[in-house]
């Protein structure tokens, strides 16, 4: 394998746990050699607290068997 689409490719092809050990292997790796991460989302508290309830709202329509 040579380029990225034939790497993409043959990780579509694996199970998802062992994609799952390939994203860990690779954030490691990444990590080692300095690799930066995204920086934080700033999600403002009422968008999360809104979240939580449509969540909360859709559970209880769930339970109720709609």
């Amino acid at each position: 394998m040579s380029t990225l689409l034939e790497i993409e490719t043959a990780v579509d092809s694996l199970p998802v746990d062992e994609q799952q050990e390939l994203m860990l292997y690779l954030a490691t790796r990444l990590h080692a050699v300095g690799g930066a991460l995204p920086p934080p989302r700033d999600i403002p508290k009422e968008q999360m607290d809104q979240w939580i309830a449509d969540d909360e709202a859709g559970y209880r329509k769930f339970l109720a068997g709609a």
